[in-house]
């Protein structure tokens, strides 16, 4: 009988632990990726440089402006916002504070919106 107490109790706690806070279960970088029409576009935006189609791993903290360029079209800027995300309140039911805390330190608490940057681009006049 006690072997199977200790044993629930173990589960319980794993389980609990384990669906815990969104630093441990998503982290504090999110994967935006950005396209133009069309392709071949140069991407820029606070450090990162690419060309499009363009995948980036962002810190989610953190706001972002996009701009996205090409010779002979118009250059066109995005914006990419961060958010409070609902899991960070939601998953941290069994960590109380300390899990909140952490998730807004660490930048998992956040969501980036939009995860997928679609740009048109137009021909320069």
């Amino acid at each position: 009988m006690v072997n199977k107490f200790i044993s629930l109790l173990l589960v319980v706690s794993i389980l609990v632990v384990s669906s815990g806070c969104c630093s441990i279960t998503r982290g504090n970088r999110q994967l935006v990726t950005i396209t133009s029409e069309p392709t071949g576009a140069k991407v820029k935006m606070d450090g990162y440089k690419g060309t499009t189609p363009y995948s980036v791993s962002l810190d989610r903290s953190k706001d972002y402006v996009v701009e996205v360029s090409k010779e002979g079209y118009a250059t066109e800027q995005r914006q990419i916002t961060h958010s409070f995300s609902p899991m960070a309140i939601f998953g941290n039911i069994f960590f109380l504070l300390i899990g909140v805390i952490v998730d807004f330190a660490t930048g998992s608490g956040y969501n980036l919106n939009p995860t997928s940057v679609d740009v048109g681009l137009e021909k320069a006049k």
